[in-house]
């Protein structure tokens, strides 16, 4: 069964480190992230032109899939 990310989290370094979350639907650097694929650890946001707006690779703490629904005939 194929799944779609959701969102993920992922631990972010300041002063002290934090939690930040990158989701489907959220605006990041001025543009709503509109897919979200992960390949080799790497995690790569793109809009809804199918462009990528950037690759994540920093720690990951969680992700959130969306799984197709099943349809019964």
């Amino acid at each position: 069964m194929e799944r779609t990310i959701k969102s993920f989290e992922v631990v972010a370094e300041a002063t002290n480190p934090f939690i930040y979350s990158f989701e489907v639907g959220k605006e990041f650097g001025g543009q709503a992230v509109d897919d979200i694929i992960e390949h080799n650890g790497v995690f790569k946001l793109f809009n809804r032109k199918e462009e990528l707006i950037t690759d994540i690779n920093l720690p990951v703490v969680g992700v959130k899939y969306e799984y197709p629904s099943a349809s019964i005939n």
